[in-house]
């Protein structure tokens, strides 16, 4: 379904006569860095039951880490993280992730996600356009990461063009460049700029 749903949105671009960019972004360690308050305050806002607000809630209070070490145990309060593979971490990131899945995005410009796995998918008349439609899409994003304390791992983030420029858009991240890719991975999935 995910695949498919982006193989539409990208069709959609070049049925148009569009230029198509696909940027597939990596969050570092999402399911390690979701912070337990983000996750209090989207349950607190949902209109989930008050009996299973309650027991995500429980599920996230006064958790410790503890670390055997020579000195004796270090224990650490648990403030962040929710496990990767587990029944309830899904659940969670969706809580979170959720929200910048419902947001307006710039004409032409669509966004989906499967689990921590987000591409952004604009298309556009002219390379000017293109630049402008993703940048603006990039700080919308880029103010939910910030809202969450998420951070963008750049080095894995890149894009995909799927049209005739020679030269393509200049996408930068947070002042970082981010690169063209001439294939991307999705889900397990090769994408190529030809759509092969």
């Amino acid at each position: 379904m995910a695949i498919t749903k982006l193989l539409d949105a990208i069709h959609k671009g070049k049925t148009s006569g569009d230029h198509v960019l696909v940027l597939s972004i990596d969050i570092k360690g999402a399911f390690d860095n979701i912070q337990h308050s983000a996750i209090s305050s989207y349950l607190d806002n949902s209109t989930c039951p008050a009996n299973i607000v309650n027991i995500f809630k429980n599920l996230l209070q006064n958790r410790k880490v503890i670390l055997n070490t020579c000195e004796g145990p270090a224990i650490r309060d648990q403030k962040q993280g929710c496990p990767q593979g587990s029944c309830s971490g899904p659940a969670l990131w969706n809580l979170v992730a959720n929200e910048i899945l419902q947001e307006n995005w710039p004409i032409n410009a669509s966004i989906q996600a499967f689990a921590d796995d987000f591409v952004l998918v604009s298309h556009a008349q002219t390379r000017v356009q293109l630049e402008s439609q993703i940048n603006e899409s990039i700080a919308k994003y880029s103010t939910w990461t910030s809202k969450n304390q998420l951070q963008i791992y750049a080095e894995k983030t890149n894009y995909l063009l799927i049209s005739k420029l020679v030269r393509g858009p200049t996408i930068r991240w947070q002042g970082e460049r981010i690169k063209r890719a001439h294939a991307i991975k999705y889900l397990g999935i090769y994408i190529d700029e030809k759509m092969n």
